[in-house]
């Protein structure tokens, strides 16, 4: 695996985020477009597709996360 793939840890953070978010945990479904995943990644895992993010990828996911649930907690 190559140093500039998402870390075990983001991706543990990150799935704990869609989670709290209201997000599927395992596998993808139409919402997760919104998020920037593309068709074909939709048909597979939300674990696959975290996995295969590179650091930089997955810290905007978790950033964009993390004002989601801010955002709905502000509601």
């Amino acid at each position: 695996m190559a140093s500039y793939t998402a870390t075990p840890r983001q991706v543990s953070y990150a799935m704990s985020l869609l989670d709290k978010a209201g997000f599927q945990t395992r596998y993808m479904d139409a919402l997760f477009k919104v998020l920037g995943a593309t068709m074909r990644q939709r048909s597979g895992s939300v674990a696959d597709w975290l996995e295969n993010m590179t650091k930089s990828e997955i810290s905007h996911l978790i950033d964009d996360l993390k004002e989601r649930i801010a955002e709905s907690e502000d509601d």
